[in-house]
């Protein structure tokens, strides 16, 4: 039998083991996700913070053991919405009975959820849980974004008749130029994104910053692709954040550039790059109703994490 009760400061050292449990298996298969997510001493200060008065949250106990917890951000603006997000690792359960474990627990904090007006529900989890994977799609979930990770072994790359250069200030044009056809090309189907666009002070300080790198490759002074990429992002999935990942922040090629191989040159490019800046690994988030985007990173990368959503018609959240 499971006992669903509040998730409390007691239960920090078991959820904490039983999330380590579940990375140490994913790092089974993707060995060079950073060591650091393996260990309890790490994982219990981010649970100590997310464990907050008004912030709810469930475990999950059978005869004496802490089986599975959820808990959750509450983000009361995002996107519109009033909005809960559940991390990677403010959420587990024992892998042989996560289903089970996953839907008794959305079941009893959900309508705790709605009753406060949270009417966007997203989580994220790590994706070698299959059974768990398949129980979000039951209770109404569906994907919105993948982090996904690799080494920086080189990649074969055709001789090219492109250039590939390091974008400075003066290529600050031709950069926003190359971000809004980017932005442009996510609102349509079947991505259907509305994404943040930033000012030209944003893309004049990354051209400024040592650390960060937009990548041109252009014909002939025309650049027809770019890739920006930099220090670990920090507003995706926490597991790739580490000193030794590099991420992709974006990337785009003009359609009539597509398909020769520019895209691939450029990720080579860069991940050449990374290595001699002392990087170990290279992590890429991205949208999986994007095709082409997909099955481009999913030909290089390995998903880490699987982010989903579920909307709830906010018409429950009235009277």
């Amino acid at each position: 039998m499971l006992n669903i009760i509040p998730f409390r400061e007691e239960h920090l050292e078991d959820a904490a083991r039983l999330v380590s449990d579940r990375y140490q298996r994913l790092r089974e298969h993707v060995p060079d996700l950073p060591q650091r997510y393996s260990n309890v001493s790490s994982l219990v200060p981010l649970l100590q913070d997310i464990l907050k008065p008004g912030i709810p949250g469930v475990a999950a106990i059978q005869g004496d053991r802490l089986v599975g917890f959820l808990t959750a951000w509450l983000m009361p603006g995002f996107r519109g919405k009033r909005s809960i997000y559940v991390p990677e690792w403010a959420n587990a359960a024992v892998l042989d009975d996560s289903a089970r474990i996953y839907e008794a627990m959305y079941s009893r904090i959900s309508g705790d959820w709605l009753a406060e007006r949270y009417s966007a529900h997203y989580l994220s989890i790590f994706p070698n849980d299959l059974q768990a994977l398949q129980q979000w799609n039951w209770l109404g979930f569906g994907m919105f974004a993948v982090d996904a990770l690799r080494v920086l072994d080189p990649i074969p790359a055709d001789d090219m008749s492109v250039h590939i250069r390091r974008a400075g200030p003066q290529d600050i044009e031709q950069v926003m130029a190359l971000q809004d056809e980017l932005w442009e090309y996510i609102k349509n189907p079947p991505i259907f994104i509305l994404s943040e666009r930033y000012d030209r002070k944003y893309y004049e300080a990354w051209l400024q910053d040592p650390d960060r790198v937009v990548w041109l490759a252009c014909s002939q002074d025309e650049p027809l692709a770019f890739m920006r990429i930099g220090p670990a992002a920090e507003d995706v999935c926490t597991i790739i954040i580490d000193e030794k990942t590099t991420s992709i922040y974006a990337a785009f090629t003009r359609e009539q550039a597509r398909r020769g191989g520019i895209a691939t040159a450029l990720l080579a490019h860069a991940l050449e790059f990374a290595r001699a800046c002392g990087y170990q690994r290279c992590a890429v988030p991205f949208e999986p109703m994007n095709p082409l985007g997909s099955r481009f990173w999913l030909r290089y990368f390995q998903p880490v994490c699987y982010s989903f959503l579920r909307n709830i018609d906010e018409r429950l959240t009235q009277g």
